[in-house]
């Protein structure tokens, strides 16, 4: 099972969820560490502060007695009943000048210095609380005094819960933070990328045909810049070796042009000697290559104009016109099923008789001696030819059409190009070419072409 995405967005919104997760629990963590830390550091201020405060408030009677003076809200806060705040103040020799109920016996026997000392009692008093607490020596009005305060924990106890409650109420908060911030990431990773798709979709069109597409590198991001100037580079590469094989292509068929005719010529004065006859053959063969050689440069080379009105029915009729002496001499005939009225479809009427032509002689080499290929035009622009032969296997109908294909254990005097020329002819057209079973056995193949 695959746990991380294969796709780049996908990927980006997993880091990003992760990131979220980690930095939220981080913050969470922090949170409490810092809340409680400051609830320390603010308890122990308090601390100091309260002990100046009672220190403050000292005086003296008018029979000279030391008495404290607290104000109703300080009064309150070390009420008995409250016994959440304790407090007892000592002169340097320890006498106990005021104090909350017992805590003047806790701190009687305590060492007296100006250093504050911190202090922690456990189950203390009534109620049995756990106190920390602070001693010091402050100044106050009736001279240097020890004033000793104590906090109950449980009140320290109440913030840190209340904080950690606080903690529990946001941390709902965060999968829906979560979920806002993915969706909005998501949507800008998918705008972000938006350039990449649409360079995939225009590097999708490039291929031997199109080999003149570029990506475009406008207002693209900075990152994507060098992979698409390294594409382009190496699709003028690609170009470049395309245009040099063509070349090659065209210029060792149109060399072999003229040794060939003059070793036809030759031949053609000879006796029709068997040796001879197996020579001519073999030149034949030679020759028809050579043509479909040169065909498929200029395909490949130079455009073709499909603008034009043709007679799908009477391009049909040249053709099989023009091969029927031939297909006699293979031992073969041709039929035409003329159509009843001019069929008019958009092309250009001399490569729609090369794919026509190309289609016939390769249903008369296949058919056996004594058959007939039938040619049929239909009305919708499309032109079927019927052979007898063996048929080609179904799962062998996808390769046909492709340069030098041959089937496997097939002996055929082509080359493998007739199809493709066949192929390429119509896709230049905006039709199609398809093959299936003839009735009663054989090829058939269809032409459709675009009508007017």
């Amino acid at each position: 099972m695959r746990l991380w995405p294969r796709s780049l967005q996908g990927q980006l919104a997993l880091r990003l969820a992760l990131v979220f997760f980690f930095v939220s629990a981080a913050g969470i963590g922090l949170l409490l560490w810092q809340g409680s830390e400051a609830a320390d550091s603010f308890g122990l201020e308090m601390l100091r502060y309260r002990t100046a405060e009672l220190a403050r408030h000292l005086g003296r009677a008018p029979n000279g007695q030391v008495v404290l003076n607290l104000p109703p809200a300080l009064a309150r806060l070390y009420s008995e009943k409250q016994a959440s705040n304790l407090y007892a103040i000592r002169t340097n020799g320890g006498q106990v000048l005021a104090s909350g109920k017992d805590f003047a016996d806790l701190v009687a026997t305590w060492s007296i210095d100006r250093t504050p000392r911190n202090f922690r009692t456990e189950e203390f008093g009534t109620r049995q609380d756990d106190y920390y607490g602070l001693t010091v020596v402050e100044d106050s009005p009736v001279g240097p005094v020890a004033v000793a305060v104590a906090h109950s924990s449980d009140a320290d106890a109440i913030a840190v819960a209340m904080l950690k409650f606080f903690a529990r109420r946001i941390a709902w908060m965060i999968p829906l933070f979560a979920l806002v911030t993915l969706g909005i990431g998501a949507w800008s990773i998918r705008a972000g990328l938006r350039p990449l798709a649409a360079i995939s979709r225009r590097a999708a069109q490039i291929d031997p045909r199109s080999a003149d597409v570029r990506l475009p590198t406008e207002g693209l991001p900075s990152e994507l810049l060098p992979l698409v100037n390294a594409v382009n580079l190496a699709v003028d590469r690609l170009q470049e070796g395309f245009a040099i094989q063509r070349r090659f292509t065209a210029n060792a068929a149109h060399e072999l042009r003229t040794p060939l005719t003059m070793l036809t010529a030759g031949l053609d004065e000879l006796s029709n000697e068997p040796a001879v006859i197996k020579l001519r053959a073999d030149v034949a063969r030679m020759n028809r290559l050579v043509a479909q050689l040169l065909r498929v440069a200029r395909l490949d080379a130079v455009p073709v104009n499909v603008s034009a009105r043709v007679d799908l029915g009477q391009v049909a009729a040249q053709v099989v016109e023009y091969l029927a002496p031939w297909a006699i001499a293979q031992g073969r005939t041709i039929g035409l099923d003329e159509p009843s009225q001019p069929v008019i479809v958009t092309g250009n009427a001399e490569e729609m008789s090369d794919a026509i032509r190309n289609i016939i002689e390769n249903a008369v080499l296949h058919t056996p001696q004594g058959t007939e290929v039938t040619v049929g035009v239909s009305a919708d622009g499309a032109v079927v030819v019927n052979d007898q032969g063996p048929g080609v296997p179904a799962d062998e109908r996808a390769n046909i059409f492709r340069r030098f294909w041959r089937g496997k254990g097939v002996v055929t005097p082509g080359a493998g190009l007739g199809l493709s020329i066949v192929a390429e002819i119509v896709r230049l057209h905006g039709g199609a070419v398809d093959v299936a079973d003839a009735p009663g056995g054989g090829a058939s193949f269809k032409l459709r072409f675009r009508p007017f």
